[in-house]
């Protein structure tokens, strides 16, 4: 198939299916959707090769956060930024060290041509591979670059059928459970941390680990003891809060240990469990995760999941230059699930026996 072909099926001139492929923001949307269209149905695949001997190699890689539709407040997107900066710092440090360019994008749900200005980083062979953020499994820029046939991993979620490096959620929450329960505990709350629609997957395999480590310990799995909130301190302060005022934990069936989402969320849990006169770890103990430095300063210090950010990106870049170089086909994946450790502190200390 050639782009003549393409410009048939559509009724288009053919300048117009080029410049869809070279500079699609120059081209009107629903033109632009036809010609696509025309792509899928008669399966056309641009020539990547053919481009390479016009274009050199840009010895660059992109990181692509693609997400849902997100809120519009300005406090939101810059905890999304905090939350990006820690990856892209270790992408940025791996990258220079192999001599290649890092570049940023962000394509968001609601944004309707953010796909195909990521699409145009692929068509004008602006950067030789990507590696993708993403908040589903099903994300339409996974399609985009499997039908392109693009050098692509995904980061932090495992897709079938893709490249891809995440950290083992199901197995981090169940020994964080696990621990909580050799230390004395036997009513764990579970704070899911999606609230804010963002992490879904990784909250689902660490409800799952959850599950898992109560079922071991012959634990009831309790609905009041899995309680949504959106992953800052903000949300873990009003979750605790609202939680400690129920009026059935007021009769003595509150829970004795909290799973927080985050490091973030854990924050705000041990400030409203302060608020209250609620003593960490003697009557709540509590876990984060991400192991941010500045658990290890706060009163008391948090015991959380430690996240191996620089091995998965390490794993993640190395792939995605075997593919560039072609030396690993497109269908030899590489897929890890990286094991995490739970750096023990203050806040999940087990208490002396009466």
């Amino acid at each position: 198939m050639t782009i003549k072909d393409v410009a048939r099926r559509a009724g288009v001139s053919f300048q117009t299916v080029s410049l869809v492929l070279n500079h699609p923001e120059k081209v009107a949307r629903t033109t632009r959707e036809t010609i696509e269209t025309a792509m899928r149905d008669l399966d056309f695949v641009p020539s990547l090769a053919a481009r390479s001997l016009r274009k050199k190699p840009s010895r660059s890689i992109a990181c692509v956060f693609s997400l849902g539709a997100q809120p519009a407040d300005a406090a939101f997107h810059l905890r999304e930024e905090a939350d990006q900066g820690l990856v892209l710092q270790t992408f940025g440090y791996v990258t220079d060290q192999q001599g290649y360019t890092l570049v940023h994008r962000c394509r968001r749900g609601d944004d309707p041509d953010g796909l195909s200005r990521i699409a145009s980083l692929v068509s004008e062979a602006r950067v030789d591979g990507i590696v993708v953020f993403a908040d589903r499994q099903d994300d339409p820029l996974i399609g985009v670059l499997q039908a392109k046939r693009f050098p692509f991993v995904v980061f932090g979620l495992d897709v079938p059928g893709t490249h891809y490096a995440m950290q083992a959620e199901r197995d981090a929450a169940r020994d964080a459970v696990r621990h909580l329960i050799q230390a004395g505990s036997r009513s764990i709350c579970f704070f899911t941390g999606a609230g804010d629609g963002r992490r879904w997957h990784a909250g689902a395999e660490r409800f799952r680990g959850y599950r898992d480590a109560l079922a071991e310990a012959g634990l009831p799995l309790r609905d009041d003891r899995v309680v949504a909130c959106d992953c800052t301190s903000e949300g873990g302060y009003r979750a605790t809060r609202a939680l400690l005022e129920r009026p059935d934990t007021g009769s003595g069936d509150r829970p004795d240990a909290i799973v927080a989402a985050s490091d973030r969320v854990a924050f705000g849990t041990l400030k409203a469990l302060h608020e209250r006169g609620v003593r960490v770890p003697a009557e709540i103990r509590v876990v984060g995760f991400d192991n941010l430095t500045q658990g290890a300063y706060s009163v008391p210090s948090l015991t959380s999941v430690d996240v191996p950010t620089l091995d998965m990106v390490r794993f993640a870049f190395a792939t995605l230059v075997e593919l560039i170089e072609g030396t690993r086909a497109p269908d030899d994946l590489a897929q890890r699930l990286f094991p995490t450790r739970l750096v023990v502190r203050e806040s999940t200390a087990a208490r002396p026996q009466a």
